[in-house]
């Protein structure tokens, strides 16, 4: 179960997911960790993008959001998710200044959790590296 640090950050379907995959493929939980990473980033630089431009067009940004909280739905980062919501709110109000504001802390949101999952990738690596050990000198 994930530790009380992560109350808030992220849900126990991340729990469940990685434990019901790490079986059949012990690199799942790392890669979907450095995907999920990698893909948000990616998509918050864009949106910072798009919203600096003088004739903001707010339909893409809520794509952009629907995209983030969507991906970020399906390991459970809660924290993300909602400020997803807000983040959304502004789009639906044209509130350039308060989107701006908003993707600030979706910002910081999201480097708390990035924190969080990459932590965790980083046991899920000494794990799995425990496992290649031992399977070696048992020799499997």
């Amino acid at each position: 179960m994930m530790e009380d640090g992560a109350m808030g950050l992220i849900n126990n379907e991340f729990e469940h997911l990685m434990i019901s995959k790490r079986a059949e493929d012990p690199q799942f939980v790392v890669e979907t960790i450095q995907e999920y990473c990698a893909e948000v980033k990616a998509i918050l630089s864009q949106m910072k993008n798009d919203i600096a431009t003088p004739d903001v067009e707010f339909s893409p940004l809520v794509a952009s959001c629907d995209l983030v909280k969507k991906k970020s739905t399906r390991i459970g980062c809660e924290l993300v998710i909602s400020t997803c919501m807000l983040l959304i709110g502004a789009c639906d109000e044209r509130n350039k200044k308060k989107f701006s504001q908003t993707l600030e802390l979706l910002k910081k949101d999201f480097s708390t959790t990035q924190s969080q999952l990459e932590t965790y990738a980083w046991l899920e690596r000494r794990i799995i590296n425990v496992q290649v050990d031992q399977a070696e000198s048992s020799g499997f």
